[in-house]
């Protein structure tokens, strides 16, 4: 439930009955189709259903795409080719890339029609990587400071209220989670989750932005 999990910035006194463009920034938990049986049923479609229901003329796009960290956002990134083909295979939007073959974020939301609303899911693969690092929980903090993590969200949150006054922020809240069978390098579940508990607040302070 994203609904639980999100935090405002800035706000503009528009409802649901506007017409509304909602642009999804970051990683899987907003590009998600690939990890769906029904991949027809993503983050990007249901939100675009429930915007129509209120009015016919607002819409959903997705700029997120699977993998992504802080620095993908703000610079842009090749989608990985197996996300690519899977779109391609079940009828889904290709990734919106530029001429190089990268998708920009930054720029898609610069571009008509502009969103009124961002919705940023990202810092989690940044985070994994930190914990790679560091199973300290102590310690979590030092390395992902020490290694930008910290600088590059702050500015990212600021490029984007640039263009955007309305930002959501998706963050861990209560992970539930029992294995990782892909991911060896990783300690264990258990670990992993006091991990992004402590994680969140982190993140969670960063979204006070005067």
């Amino acid at each position: 439930n994203l609904g639980k999990s999100m935090k405002r910035v800035s706000d503009t006194k528009l409802t649901l009955n506007d017409s509304l463009h909602v642009a999804l920034l970051g990683d899987s938990v907003l590009d998600n189709f690939h990890w769906l049986t029904d991949k027809t049923q993503d983050v990007r479609q249901q939100l675009d259903d429930k915007l129509k229901k209120q009015n016919s003329t607002s819409l959903c796009s997705n700029y997120a795409v699977d993998q992504s960290v802080i620095n993908d956002v703000l610079n842009g990134m090749v989608p990985p080719k197996v996300y690519v083909k899977s779109r391609k295979k079940h009828g889904l939007e290709s990734y919106p890339t530029e001429e190089d073959g990268l998708v920009r974020p930054l720029n898609l939301i610069k571009t008509d029609p502009k969103p009124s609303h961002v919705v940023l899911s990202i810092g989690g693969n940044d985070a994994r990587e930190a914990f790679m690092k560091s199973f300290d929980l102590d310690n979590i903090y030092h390395v992902m400071t020490k290694s930008g993590i910290v600088t590059r969200f702050e500015r990212l949150v600021s490029e984007i209220l640039q263009t955007t006054p309305n930002l959501i922020l998706v963050y861990v809240y209560h992970p539930e989670i029992t294995h990782f069978p892909i991911f060896h390098g990783l300690p264990p579940a258990s670990v992993i989750s006091k991990l992004l508990t402590k994680f969140s607040p982190l993140f969670y302070g960063m979204m006070e932005i005067k």
